[in-house]
C-alpha cells in the first residue's frame, strides 16, 4: 500500500508542479495586449492542474504520514507541509487574483503594447510565482535527500 501511495504522490506532484513552472513561462514572452490576453487564457485552463495535482498530493502524503507515524515527527515532512501551504495560498487564491486584476486592466484596450497598470500587475505576479519556484524547489529537496 505504501509504494502505490507513494507512486500516486509522486505522480501528483508532478502534475501540479507543471503548472508551477509553467506560469512565468507562458507569461516571459508576452509583448503585447493580445499576448498577454491569449497568455491570461492559457493560465486559467491551467489552473486546474495544482488544484487536482495538489489536492491529491496533501491527501496522499497525509496517508503516507498516516501510515508511518514517525514522519510527523520529521522536521522534512512537517517544512514540507508548510511549504505546500505557501505554495496553495499562492497558486490557488493570490495568483488567480492577479490573473483577474490583469483580465481588467486589459480588458477595455483591443491591440497595442501593454499599459504600465498591467506590467506593474504583472511583475506582482511574477514575484509570487518566483516565490511559489522556490518553494518548490525546497520541497524536492527536502523530499529527496530527507534531513533529520
Amino acid at each position: 500500500m505504501y509504494n502505490y501511495l507513494l507512486s500516486l504522490h509522486i505522480i501528483s506532484a508532478v502534475t501540479a508542479i507543471v503548472s508551477v513552472v509553467g506560469y512565468p513561462l507562458i507569461m516571459s514572452g508576452v509583448r503585447t495586449t493580445e499576448q498577454a490576453k491569449f497568455g491570461l487564457t492559457l493560465l486559467e485552463k491551467l489552473a486546474v492542474l495544482p488544484k487536482l495535482g495538489g489536492t491529491l498530493m496533501f491527501l496522499t502524503g497525509l496517508a503516507l504520514g498516516y501510515e508511518q507515524t514517525y514522519l510527523f515527527r520529521q522536521l522534512w515532512y512537517v517544512l514540507s507541509i508548510a511549504l505546500f501551504v505557501v505554495i496553495v495560498v499562492i497558486m490557488a487564491a493570490l495568483i488567480p487574483a492577479g490573473i483577474k486584476r490583469q483580465r481588467v486592466i486589459l480588458e477595455p484596450i483591443r491591440t497595442g503594447a501593454l499599459p504600465d497598470a498591467y506590467r506593474s500587475s504583472r511583475r506582482r505576479s511574477l514575484r509570487l510565482e518566483v516565490v511559489a519556484n522556490v518553494c518548490v524547489a525546497i520541497s524536492i529537496l527536502l523530499m529527496v535527500f530527507k534531513p533529520v
